[in-house]
């Protein structure tokens, strides 16, 4: 397993680009689109997206980095949209980055080192190692959702009236990732029972007490071990 560092003030402004083009693109598109045109707005943006995917690629690390059939694609749909007129490749733009965040996920998995371990080992570099498979399926399991939203964001972009794929894309998609992170915060304490000081915590321990379950002995072992290594009492 390669080390895992935190990520740099490059590979941040990337993440930060990438989630600003998602939140941003359905709220704007209208209003770019009656300002410039798409043949004209689809002509900037193939100028901004080419310089945008040199930059991501040479910030983040290599195995999070887009494929150069997913930088295609994106170039592809912006192209088409440039050369057509036609705003329905505009409107796929968001699920390919759906779609590349897929890739992204499910490629981590199967080389061996996930976002979600990536991400757990950042934030604390001494944590176990048992979290490891949990880290694995949970990267997995949100890469079927991305999958899924990639999907469902493409069939409205083609075959749905404008208004749909504008609410779905404005803010339904992210309903439904907040429900999932939700749903993932709890089954993740459900399956640790690695419990902070806060009042959601001491609830969850209240009446899933950590001393029940073989994982949830290894925690209290691990937050032990830990304390002592830094001089602190049990």
């Amino acid at each position: 397993m390669s080390e895992i560092s935190r990520p740099s003030a490059g590979q941040l402004a990337a993440g930060i680009a990438v989630v600003a083009l998602a939140l941003v693109w359905p709220l704007v598109s209208d209003w770019l689109v009656a300002e410039l045109g798409v043949r004209a707005l689809a002509s900037v943006l193939l100028v901004v997206s080419g310089l945008s995917l040199f930059a991501v690629r040479s910030a983040v690390p290599r195995e999070f980095a887009l494929r150069r059939s997913d930088s295609a694609a994106l170039v592809g749909l912006i192209a088409a949209a440039a050369i057509s007129g036609e705003r329905a490749f505009l409107l796929l733009v968001p699920a390919w980055l759906q779609l590349a965040v897929f890739r992204i996920f499910r490629r981590s998995v199967r080389e061996g080192n996930s976002v979600f371990e990536r991400v757990a080992f950042a934030m604390e570099p001494n944590a176990p190692e048992f979290i490891r498979p949990y880290c694995r399926t949970s990267t997995l399991i949100w890469s079927w959702l991305f999958l899924a939203n990639a999907f469902a964001i493409g069939a409205l972009a083609l075959f749905a009236p404008l208004a749909v794929w504008r609410a779905f894309t404005g803010w339904i998609v992210w309903a439904v990732i907040a429900v999932a992170s939700a749903c993932d915060y709890l089954v993740r304490k459900l399956h640790f029972r690695a419990y902070s000081a806060n009042p959601l915590d001491h609830l969850l321990a209240r009446f899933f007490p950590p001393e029940n379950t073989e994982v949830g002995r290894r925690s209290i072992a691990y937050r032990r071990d830990r304390r002592l290594s830094l001089g602190l009492p049990p």
